[in-house]
């Protein structure tokens, strides 16, 4: 007789304290993930305009004048090799366009090493030739374009590799908070009657309902966009990005890589191909795309040519010619590509707006939503606390200790998948303990 109300009731209990868990860990989810969200939400913003910043600052050596047919890229090359004399070439860049400058890429001629990698920041330098010319127009520090810049700010606060990981932290956290927000909010969506859904309309004029109302229905809204550009600047950040690369290697969705065996013959009486040859060469088996050609560092070594151009992911390909003759000794391109490689190869261009202007609308819409969620979270929190005290949402050991397998299950594994959420999460934990054992003291000491 008494066994369903029992059920009924462990299971009231069981909600309760899950509820109970989701509200801690949204709250300190938003206190951990605010400052780095804000940070990078208005860094991507000004990473945002890339395109027309860098079209308006480096106009003078991204482009030239139409000049009948351009010149051999070795000429171009000589000239660039010129201005930098004592600097490794890395690669080229042929103009695409015909307005176009093309593009040599040195390495710093600086040889400390740690002067070299500086951390991950670029230190090479790179050189623009007038491809009908083969005059130089200008040469550049490659943290001098602004893209590069950017991108750098965006990704480690231009600290270098060494601070990806902070970028990783706020990352982590606010994928656990929009997805503890979703699980406190469906409950009440389904609790209004017919269709749920009726919770995404704003209640104007309400005070704070107002503000949550806002908050949950333009989060919900854009939560498609913010998943896809949380998840995808995970897949490359310090820690995470890593294990998501040996996730990819395990499952065989990695995309192909050069082979490390890979040689050129080198046959009697015959020359090097030229740059203009290996180009020429190229272009009969590679798509239509702007491209990079890196050259060999060695004489038994090969060219490896890929494209450099984004927004056409079905034209993504990476190529490795032999030396002397030509002949294709690796190919593959977007048919060769796996699932999830397709995924990223898509997925990481729309991350960084690549796709034009409507890529660039939408994602600047998400980025203005979080801004509000932001905002608008702490003007809850505002509205609502006790006088001089925190706020926080409660959290007893008692609904700890009933919270479900499965919710420690998951957290499990996003600490294993994401090791910096997985170091905080330890110390929110330690924290939480020590404030239930302070706790604890003070009640019996009282």
């Amino acid at each position: 007789m008494n066994t369903l109300p029992l059920a009924d009731g462990q299971l009231d209990h069981r909600r309760f304290a899950l509820h109970g868990l989701l509200r801690r860990v949204h709250f300190w989810a938003g206190l951990i993930a605010t400052p780095i969200v804000l940070f990078a939400t208005f860094t991507g913003l000004l990473y945002l305009f890339t395109p027309q910043i860098e079209a308006w600052r480096h106009a003078d050596v991204d482009r030239v004048a139409v000049a009948g047919v351009a010149l051999s890229l070795d000429a171009q090359l000589t000239a660039a090799q010129a201005a930098q004399p004592h600097s490794k070439l890395r690669l080229i860049v042929p103009a695409y366009r015909p307005d176009e400058t093309t593009q040599v890429f040195f390495d710093s001629h600086q040889h400390s090493s740690t002067t070299e990698h500086s951390h991950g920041l670029p230190q090479g330098h790179i050189v623009y030739v007038n491809p009908y010319t083969a005059q130089v127009v200008g040469s550049l520090h490659e943290m001098e374009r602004f893209q590069n810049w950017a991108k750098k700010l965006h990704s480690s606060a231009l600290q270098g590799d060494d601070w990806r990981w902070f970028m990783e932290l706020g990352a982590s956290w606010l994928l656990v908070m929009f997805a503890s927000g979703l699980v406190l909010w469906w409950p009440k969506s389904q609790a209004a009657g017919g269709s749920g859904w009726r919770t995404l309309i704003p209640r104007i004029g309400q005070g704070r309902q107002t503000w949550r109302d806002l908050h949950t229905v333009l989060a919900i809204i854009m939560c498609g966009v913010l998943g896809v550009v949380l998840v995808t600047g995970l897949t490359w950040a310090k820690y995470s990005g890593e294990n998501f690369r040996i996730l990819q290697q395990a499952l065989d969705q990695g995309a192909p890589r050069f082979p490390k065996s890979l040689s050129s013959v080198i046959p009697q009486n015959r020359p090097p191909l030229s740059l203009q040859g290996v180009f020429e060469h190229v272009r009969r088996v590679a798509p239509d795309i702007s491209m990079s050609l890196s050259p060999p560092s060695q004489a038994t070594g090969v060219w490896r040519i890929e494209n450099v151009d984004r927004t056409q992911p079905t034209k993504r390909f990476r190529l490795a010619l032999d030396v002397y003759s030509g002949e294709v000794l690796f190919f593959s391109g977007w048919e060769q590509l796996p699932l999830l490689a397709k995924a990223t190869t898509v997925g990481i261009p729309f991350h960084r707006t690549e796709f034009g202007v409507w890529n660039q609308v939408l994602i600047g819409l998400a980025a203005l939503t979080l801004i509000f969620s932001v905002v608008s979270g702490w003007v809850m929190w505002w509205q609502r606390r006790p006088s001089g005290r925190l706020g926080s949402p409660p959290l007893t050991a008692s609904q700890v200790c009933v919270i479900p397998k499965w919710v420690w299950l998951t957290l499990i594994a996003l600490s294993l998948a994401l090791p910096v959420f997985g170091v905080s999460v330890l110390v929110f934990f330690a924290a939480e303990i020590l404030r239930l054992w302070l706790s604890r003291q003070n009640a019996l000491i009282t």
